[in-house]
């Protein structure tokens, strides 16, 4: 198992090019799992998690969910119910910019999941997003079929698996 740290020093050239590129805002860990990766399947939302829970009743692969649910810590994108159907799905995990909720439970489910923080308060359900396009969050460009590597360090992508 290769850490987020340890592909950032092996791949410091990939780094200044932007072959790789390292999450810049801090995102806390909610799930079980504490390292994850897998390619990314995308989804863009605001405060509306319709499109989170249609993917994660597809089957995971081992893919990891990246959420680009605009930062917003009005609602939760993900709680209990969809972290135990994606660990039911084989997901590795999620990458969630925006909230969750249920973060007990969250922690003693084995998948992995990182977050912006919490809300209580749960999300709309108007089917509004998009699946797997190309979403920016912060300074990442994330686009279907990249590759996510998640760790207590951070959270890196990259389109080609960094891992072999």
């Amino acid at each position: 198992m290769k850490l987020t740290a340890d592909i950032c020093d092996e791949n410091e050239d990939e780094i200044d090019d932007g072959a790789i590129q390292v999450l810049s805002i801090p995102l806390n860990i909610y799930g079980g799992r504490k390292h994850i990766s897998g390619q990314v399947v995308t989804v863009k939302v605001f405060e509306d998690n319709s499109f989170v829970r249609k993917t994660l009743e597809e089957a995971g692969d081992n893919r990891i969910l990246v959420v680009d649910g605009g930062g917003s810590r009005r609602c939760a994108l993900m709680g209990g119910n969809l972290a135990v159907l994606a660990k039911e799905n084989r997901w590795q995990g999620a990458i969630i910019f925006g909230c969750i909720r249920d973060s007990v439970e969250l922690m003693n489910t084995d998948i992995g999941i990182w977050a912006v923080g919490t809300s209580p308060v749960k999300s709309k359900k108007d089917n509004t997003g998009s699946v797997n396009k190309h979403i920016k969050i912060e300074n990442c460009s994330i686009k279907p079929g990249f590759f996510c590597v998640a760790d207590s360090d951070g959270v890196i992508f990259s389109e080609e698996n960094v891992l072999d």
